[in-house]
């Protein structure tokens, strides 16, 4: 399997046509020396994350995205009525075999590059699997089994969008569904530094606001993008959650230390608890907590057009690339990191 570092994660959201936005993100992470060990992806976040377990750089995958159009992802679907989808997917599977974008003998070998995670939603349940090429370090529920282009596609199946995706006797929809942003995937892994893409708005703003829906696509585009937001801030808030819990159990392990070694000294002895890191908790009482740093989070400050779903241009790709780029750079001096060439 992948290399035993897993140290960094980096989890792609979904969003179509919109993914041009991830390889830019991409690009100033690999200029600066940034490589994922670990890659949640979640729809199209999928395709790019399996894109770079097969061993795409930011370079390669922009070049397949620079020739990527709508008639390569979709058409129509001829009888919605009866098929309940509006786009067929066909033209998706093909392209992603076709035209290099995977390799799943690498994906599920030694060779792969990353330790890839994706997701999709059960229709028939609503749970969430995660499906995935290497073991988790810690318990979980992800699926470890050969990934193949069906948990792509069922990854990227957009309800009503697009038609749901059979996976070993079960029909999957997007892994967006109930969670576009899925950070426990990534932690499951062995994660302890993060880096979040979403191609949302997340933090509350006039500016976030979306355009009124005008058709049936849009409005089921619109209606996905709040329940994607919806799913990464309930993610963002419990993971909040639990590394407070870590930090008052890091605290309580601090008192004891400190009381334990009180009472050592009042009976006369004379004794020291090791602690290498030198944060105060002996290692004897350390084990098992670890608080992990906040992620950082690349997102946009204006609402995408929810059309860009499902619309794949030259124009629209070159505009989401450099808009990647320029939030994931904002968001890297946001955290304090320094940013190449300024200052």
């Amino acid at each position: 399997m992948p290399s035993i570092n897993r140290k960094r994660a980096l989890v792609l959201s979904g969003g179509g046509g919109r993914g041009a936005y991830h390889v830019g993100v991409l690009r100033f992470l690999e200029e600066h020396e940034w490589f994922p060990d670990i890659v949640v992806g979640t729809s199209i976040g999928a395709v790019n994350g399996a894109a770079l377990a097969s061993g795409h750089s930011s370079r390669s995958l922009w070049s397949l995205w620079q020739r990527l159009r709508t008639k390569d992802v979709q058409k129509p679907n001829l009888n919605p009525i009866t098929g309940n989808f509006l786009l067929d997917t066909t033209p998706l599977r093909a392209t992603l075999e076709r035209e290099g974008w995977v390799n799943f003998e690498r994906i599920n070998s030694g060779e792969a590059a990353v330790h890839l995670r994706v997701t999709a939603t059960e229709v028939n349940t609503g749970h969430l699997h995660i499906f995935g090429n290497s073991s988790d370090l810690y318990p979980s529920k992800m699926r470890l089994e050969p990934l193949g282009l069906d948990h792509i596609i069922a990854s990227c199946s957009i309800p009503i969008v697009y038609p749901a995706t059979q996976l070993q006797g079960n029909l999957y929809w997007d892994g967006a569904t109930v969670a576009n942003t899925p950070l426990g995937p990534a932690i499951d892994a062995g994660a302890e530094e993060i880096i979040i893409v979403i191609m949302t708005p997340w933090e509350e703003d006039e500016a976030t606001k979306a355009e009124t829906p005008r058709n049936l696509i849009t409005a089921a585009s619109t209606t996905l993008e709040w329940a994607l937001l919806a799913s990464f801030q309930a993610d963002l808030k419990l993971f909040k959650r639990i590394n407070e819990l870590v930090h008052l159990q890091v605290e309580n392990a601090r008192l004891r230390a400190a009381n334990a070694l009180l009472m050592a000294k009042l009976q006369g002895e004379d004794v020291e608890f090791e602690d290498k890191n030198d944060n105060g908790i002996p290692d004897i009482l350390e084990e098992g907590y670890k608080e992990l740093p906040a992620p950082i989070i690349v997102a946009p400050r204006k609402a995408i057009p929810v059309e860009q779903i499902i619309t794949y241009t030259q124009e629209g790709h070159d505009k989401l690339y450099r808009q990647g780029y320029e939030d994931a750079k904002r968001a890297w001096r946001d955290a304090g990191r320094v940013v190449e060439g300024e200052g």
